[in-house]
């Protein structure tokens, strides 16, 4: 007969089950644009291979306008745009890839050789150690797998915490007060992380996608411009008032830009 502290552990676990694996339960109904996709991906490939890359990039948009969403067609679209020569949309897809697939090691070298194409070199605002040092923590994984890591670590730290309460054996009191002293601390890390993640994942950014713009001092057509930018550029959106935004360039400097020059990434 099981008790209800068992109960609430056997359901507990079968909700940490169902929760990290979201992906479970949309493949069910989305076969369809799996498999079309997965054909399409196949000859985007092949058609890469033979250097026709125009064509490529038709496959590869054609999946990215199903339901579907898979790193490696951002990062072949990138590849493909990058042998056309087209290097603000290539840069684009590379930033798509990475935000899907953060610290993977192929998109970010070849992000940085695409910036190499760039017109513009401004340099980037140095950022405090401690603050670099997590972020390269948080780009360990995505977010959902920081939400699955999340839900791992409280499971064993209820666990820890159910065990702590019902023993009265000293060594093992001892040993699950320490695992509840380290889950915890891995709980509070997965949690900052998976905000952090997520936050990243959704920042509002864009890429300057004509040859140059000017970023005026306010939204309007008349006001003063401020410097000029060229393709290819990420920055930061900070406002909107139709038809402009306000951006932040790596360099820190704000201005106006028209909406219509950006695409999000």
């Amino acid at each position: 007969m099981k008790t209800p502290i068992t109960k609430l552990i056997l359901i507990f676990f079968g909700l940490t089950a169902v929760l990290s694996k979201p992906g479970q339960a949309r493949a069910a109904g989305s076969e369809l644009p799996v498999d079309y996709a997965m054909s399409l991906y196949a000859e985007g490939n092949l058609l890469y291979q033979r250097e026709k890359y125009e064509e490529a990039i038709g496959c590869y948009r054609q999946i990215l306008s199903l339901p579907y969403e898979a790193w490696e067609v951002y990062y072949n679209l990138g590849n493909a745009y990058y042998k056309t020569g087209a290097y603000s949309q290539a840069i684009l897809a590379y930033e798509r890839a990475g935000r899907i697939k953060p610290g993977q090691a192929d998109i970010q070298q070849n992000l940085a050789l695409c910036r190499t194409k760039i017109t513009d070199e401004r340099e980037t605002l140095p950022s405090f150690f401690l603050q670099a040092f997590w972020q390269r923590i948080v780009r360990i994984m995505p977010p959902n797998a920081w939400a699955g890591s999340l839900l791992g670590f409280t499971a064993v730290l209820l666990l820890c915490v159910i065990c702590y309460s019902l023993t009265h054996r000293y060594n093992l009191r001892r040993t699950t007060f320490y695992g509840t002293c380290i889950s915890s601390t891995a709980v509070f890390i997965a949690l900052m992380a998976c905000i952090s993640a997520r936050k990243a994942r959704f920042k509002p950014e864009a890429i300057i996608m004509v040859p140059q713009t000017e970023i005026k001092a306010r939204p309007e057509a008349a006001a003063e411009t401020r410097y000029l930018l060229h393709e290819g550029n990420k920055v930061e959106i900070l406002d909107e008032i139709a038809p402009y935004c306000k951006i932040k360039m790596s360099d820190g400097n704000q201005g106006w830009v028209p909406a219509a020059d950006l695409e999000r990434i």
